[in-house]
């Protein structure tokens, strides 16, 4: 991890950069960066915190560490960074799997990476669209009924950005009927498997190994 990337995940910037970055361009993600810093330097000054004035003042000194090696990086020189970072991994492909139950989450991360795949999670489908700016994704596995955004509604938008994204539906029930009838729209009309939970593991291989074609 370079010292950069040390820097800005202290300052809790690194994933909303990439997505501004993603979302409207390297210069407006390197503004954020900047006034990010800046407004953190009020926050922990020490004057406004007489109770905790010692942890204030530890975290201004950590804070003016990063400042002096910001100002020493150019705004070029971060947005090639964030460039970079946002660069998807290659040689095996990318996954991304949005659940909303936590363990089932984590179950289905750790099966695809022992088989070889690059993966990221979200909980929902609107963390779902934001991690799909920096990870980018071949292939989403989606929950239908999820909080916040529902799986239908969250691949109709990524097929804005990416009309050949594809797509693994999995489902323990379709809820109401207007899910359902979307749900079978965009099956019938975009061919995205789909598999009822509790489904075996290689089910879930196999489909996604035909849907990426290998």
């Amino acid at each position: 991890m370079s010292q950069l990337e040390v820097d800005l995940r202290y300052l809790g910037v690194l994933e909303k950069a990439l997505h501004i970055a993603g979302e409207l361009g390297s210069e407006a993600a390197v503004r954020y960066i900047r006034y990010s810093y800046r407004l953190l330097s009020k926050v922990y000054h020490p004057d406004l915190h007489q109770e905790n004035r010692q942890a204030a003042e530890e975290g201004q000194r950590r804070l003016n560490a990063v400042k002096e090696r910001l100002d020493m990086t150019s705004d070029q020189d971060l947005g090639q960074f964030l460039k970079a970072s946002a660069k998807p991994n290659t040689g095996h492909p990318r996954v991304l799997v949005v659940e909303d139950e936590e363990g089932l989450a984590n179950n289905l991360a750790d099966l695809l990476s022992l088989e070889g795949y690059h993966v990221a999670t979200a909980p929902d489908g609107l963390a779902g669209l934001r991690r799909h700016l920096t990870f980018r994704p071949e292939l989403v596995i989606t929950d239908i009924l999820m909080p916040i955004m529902d799986g239908v509604e969250m691949v109709r938008t990524l097929r804005q950005r990416d009309p050949e994204i594809k797509v693994i539906f999995i489902s323990g029930f379709f809820g109401t009927r207007s899910i359902q009838n979307e749900l079978m729209q965009e099956l019938d009309r975009f061919g995205y498997p789909s598999l009822a939970k509790p489904f075996r593991p290689s089910q879930l291989l196999e489909l996604l190994r035909r849907a990426l074609g290998g």
